[in-house]
């Protein structure tokens, strides 16, 4: 399949000291639609390297000064995306396992028939695609999720937002009518150029006009608050990671799933010290806000001083920050769990979920170099914990680990035994 006419050209890294090799590869590489640069050695592929961004590379393994599998352990690492093809007439087993070994597509020996290169090149070029196709996705199927989670949240949101929205309304209205009344009796005070007394039945009005408008002010910080959680959540992400603070994003996607959780469990916090990581705060907030959403859903309306979320956070004794949200609902099906981070698996009745939220979680931690697992209890509750390894600067400070007994695995200990000082809201 060639490449789309509309797309970005792609480039191809042709390293050989042979000017008539160099010159069949770039016409391979043309009739593939591709654009070939050309270098006879390696440190002249590395400055292309630097420059450009390469769909493949054919590379020589016997090169003047480094040899092309010394460039390639280098390209491996600077552009790993770029599918490279290790081409040399001196080929022998014990070459072609380290090529292999050091991340190479394929191995081909000279003399080549132009059209088996071409086949191999193809293949090269349309692997790199495909992976591209499925980031491209993925972020996609990201994306929808987090809409998804922002339907599942609309009514709270509107319920958030109208409440603050009607005091000011009703503040509005009686301004509306106070105001004149009292620019009537300023006007009559002038008038007869009689001094304002600023007691009695005037002061009060005047105060319970400044009273208004401080709530009038309350209410809109609020609404703007609410409004800025919304669309900080609903932005698509630019994908750049930076130092995260867990406490503020989690924090933050406990607001956002406030509207869930206020009518079925107390929220308990226990903040320990944790490092700070390198992830996307966007991201972050999402998973967060899907555990939290899944924990509210597994317990009833209505007992909320029977039942729990509580949110933790601590060092472990590696220096990893730990995460989890457990819950004291109904608990998940032993035959379930296995199956919990797959792809379209879910218990929910049809139009309920797609079964993509969990799975979803997990790709965005595992992109984070982190990991997320559960342990559930039918009718005790469920636990979901998350690590995710440290900043290198910030892991230098140390932050202190939690005891040994805190940070055991979501047992039912874990779950239900005292915490050092939680906040309760």
């Amino acid at each position: 399949m060639k490449k789309s006419a509309n797309l970005a050209p792609e480039f191809v890294l042709v390293v050989d000291d042979e000017p008539s090799v160099c010159t069949v590869l770039s016409f391979v590489v043309q009739r593939e639609g591709a654009v070939p640069l050309v270098a006879s050695n390696a440190a002249t592929a590395k400055q292309l390297a630097e420059r450009h961004d390469f769909a493949c590379a054919l590379i020589d393994k016997n090169l003047p000064g480094e040899s092309g599998l010394e460039l390639l352990s280098w390209l491996r690492q600077k552009q790993p995306e770029c599918n490279a093809l290790i081409v040399t007439a001196y080929g022998n087993v014990d070459s072609v396992v380290e090529a292999l070994r050091l991340g190479a597509f394929d191995y081909l020996l000279k003399p080549f028939e132009v059209d088996a290169l071409a086949h191999r090149l193809r293949l090269a070029l349309e692997q790199r695609r495909m992976r591209q196709e499925s980031t491209r996705m993925q972020a996609m199927l990201v994306q929808a999720d987090r809409l998804a989670s922002l339907g599942l949240l609309a009514a709270g949101v509107v319920h958030e937002v109208n409440t603050p929205l009607a005091y000011i309304l009703s503040n509005l209205d009686w301004l509306d009518e106070e105001l004149p009344a009292l620019r009537e009796e300023l006007t009559r005070y002038m008038r007869w150029r009689e001094p304002i007394p600023l007691t009695g039945s005037l002061a009060e009005r005047l105060e319970e006009v400044e009273a208004t408008l401080r709530d009038i002010r309350e209410g809109a910080e609020r609404m703007r608050d609410i409004a800025r959680d919304v669309r900080a959540f609903a932005r698509g992400s630019n994908d750049e990671n930076m130092l995260v603070d867990l406490r503020e994003v989690l924090e933050a996607a406990l607001k956002m799933a406030s509207v869930h959780s206020r009518y079925r469990a107390r929220v308990v916090r226990d903040y320990q010290e944790v490092p700070l990581v390198r992830a996307n705060e966007a991201r972050l907030a999402q998973v967060f806000l899907n555990l939290v959403v899944n924990a509210s859903q597994a317990i009833p309306e209505g007992d909320t001083e029977k039942h729990t979320i509580r949110v933790r956070l601590w060092t472990g004794p590696e220096g990893e920050a730990l995460a989890e949200v457990a819950d004291t609902g109904k608990g998940i099906a032993p035959e379930h769990l296995k199956h919990l981070f797959e792809p379209f698996f879910t218990t929910r009745t049809a139009g309920e979920g797609t079964g993509l939220g969990l799975f979803i979680c997990r790709s965005i931690v595992e992109s984070f170099n982190g990991s997320i697992s559960v342990e559930s209890h039918p009718g005790l509750g469920t636990t979901f914990r998350l690590c995710l390894p440290p900043h290198v600067e910030t892991a230098r400070d140390g932050a202190r680990p939690a005891p040994p007994e805190a940070a055991q695995s979501g047992s039912r200990k874990s779950l239900t035994g005292p915490l050092p000082s939680p906040e309760v809201r």
